[in-house]
């Protein structure tokens, strides 16, 4: 167990990012800058992965104390976005169960209000189960949830269509939109920037993206992104980095570490 905490949580907002093989917790103080503090905590590869994310979460008080707001972001390769002229506003986890239907899967159902959008993501229910009962009332979202919502604000600027990439650990978050909305946001996997440039460069084709007029904005890890970039800049005129946002700057010098999915959130209301 971590040293007894020293402050009073109630008006904090906690952030839970939860992978297989990493748990990364996030907790700050909306109006009190330097106050955000990241900690990132390797699980261990056993079978019981739920297990796991308990014992990690029972060794580290901080995690136990009561918060205003409590977001658990569970990434996911398993996710649908259903538009709202479609969407229904109680049940919608039939359209997920179509598309995935041997999965025992626990649905999270997301709106999404300015993409205009519900994201349905799958995640272990087991996990869930322990979340729901160990977090009061959480948040549980799909990365993308945040990163569709933030950058649907910030495609906005501008009449060209964007793509926004988020690099992070082996995995590829892409955001398209044009001046109607929402084009594309998938998640892939790659295991070198070769592989990452290819997949940015097919959905640039598949999308009729123009290479002149159109831009592509980049965030996450920093090498990966900087060898990406490179390849892209000999097919495509704009290629950029994504601006931080000003905000996240007074929040202390965590909040330039953490992963961009949960900067979003920090500067969504979700």
């Amino acid at each position: 167990m971590e040293e007894a905490v020293s402050i009073d949580t109630s008006q904090y907002t906690l952030m839970v990012r939860i992978t297989t093989s990493e748990l990364q917790y996030v907790y700050y103080h909306p109006a009190e800058d330097g106050s955000m503090v990241s900690k990132r905590i390797a699980l261990p590869p056993i079978e019981e992965h739920a297990h796991a994310v308990e014992q990690a979460v029972y060794a580290h008080e901080i995690l136990l104390q009561p918060f205003k707001r409590v977001y658990v972001v569970l990434p996911s390769t398993r996710f649908v976005i259903v538009p709202n002229e479609v969407a229904t506003l109680s049940d919608n986890s039939h359209y997920y169960e179509k598309l995935y239907k041997a999965s025992n899967d626990y649905v999270i159902e997301s709106r999404m209000p300015h993409t205009g959008a519900v994201m349905l993501s799958g995640a272990d229910s087991r996990l869930v189960s322990f979340v729901n009962r160990t977090f009061e009332t959480p948040t549980l979202l799909h990365p993308l949830t945040a990163l569709c919502e933030y950058f649907y604000r910030k495609s906005r600027l501008g009449n060209h269509r964007k793509m926004y990439v988020h690099l992070l650990d082996g995995r590829m978050d892409v955001v398209c939109y044009d001046r109607d909305g929402l084009l594309l946001a998938n998640t892939y996997n790659y295991h070198h920037s070769n592989d990452a440039t290819y997949h940015i460069l097919n959905v640039w084709k598949q999308l009729g993206l123009d290479q002149r007029h159109d831009e592509i904005q980049l965030v996450g890890d920093i090498e990966t992104r900087r060898e990406v970039s490179n390849i892209l800049r000999n097919y495509i005129l704009t290629v950029v980095p994504v601006i931080f946002p000003s905000h996240s700057h007074v929040l202390g010098s965590d909040a330039m570490q953490i992963p961009f999915d949960l900067t979003a959130l920090s500067l969504c209301e979700l």
